[in-house]
């Protein structure tokens, strides 16, 4: 058991680390007070087969395409943000798609809007701390899996099998234990190296 939770633990610094590692190429000042002025995005071919590739995984995780889109781009953009202008040319999409997509970020605290005195338009960024709340989401899904898998266990007819709902409340109970420490052990690394 010990072993499995090392590997586990393992594994989740190992994506922490390339979480933090991609935050800080894709931008270095976004926690800046005020940013720079305002720069369009400039997409290679590269760039675009990101947002793409983006919008898919993400929407394979349970968010729409358009707004995995849109935090592919936000996470290639200048540290000034993007407009939904902007956007929705660099993704070749509508205004409107843009802005249920940015609404949908924002609500869920992966998207801020940039101050930028003298511009009309509202700029958009990748919200610091995006992926401990992403993570802290989706933490909450697994304690409703944890919580199906008790109610699962109570609701078992005579000589059904308890095994399958037993190893799903058991996994889903260990990633529970250990989450509270990596989010701990992710905000003090972020505080270091920031």
């Amino acid at each position: 058991m010990a072993v499995a939770e090392a590997g586990a633990k393992e594994e989740l610094h190992l994506a922490f680390s390339q979480i933090l590692q991609m935050i800080k190429k894709s931008y270095n000042s976004s926690m800046a007070d005020t940013p720079p002025a305002a720069a369009s995005l400039t997409t290679s071919a590269e760039s675009e087969q990101f947002m793409e590739r983006a919008g898919l995984l993400f929407e394979m995780v349970g968010m729409p395409r358009a707004a995995g889109r849109v935090l592919g781009a936000l996470l290639v953009a200048p540290s000034s943000g993007l407009t939904p202008a902007e956007l929705a040319a660099s993704l070749q999409s509508s205004r409107a798609s843009m802005s249920g997509a940015i609404k949908y970020l924002t609500l869920m605290g992966l998207a801020e809007r940039v101050p930028n005195p003298g511009e009309r338009a509202d700029r958009f960024r990748v919200r610091p701390n995006a992926w401990a709340t992403l993570t802290k989401q989706g933490n909450r899904k697994l304690q409703t899996l944890h919580d199906l898998a008790a109610e699962g266990q109570r609701a078992l007819p005579p000589g059904a099998d308890p095994a399958p709902l037993r190893e799903m409340q058991r996994f889903y109970g260990h990633w529970l234990r250990l989450f509270p420490a990596v989010l701990e052990e992710w905000h003090q690394l972020n505080r270091e190296e920031s």
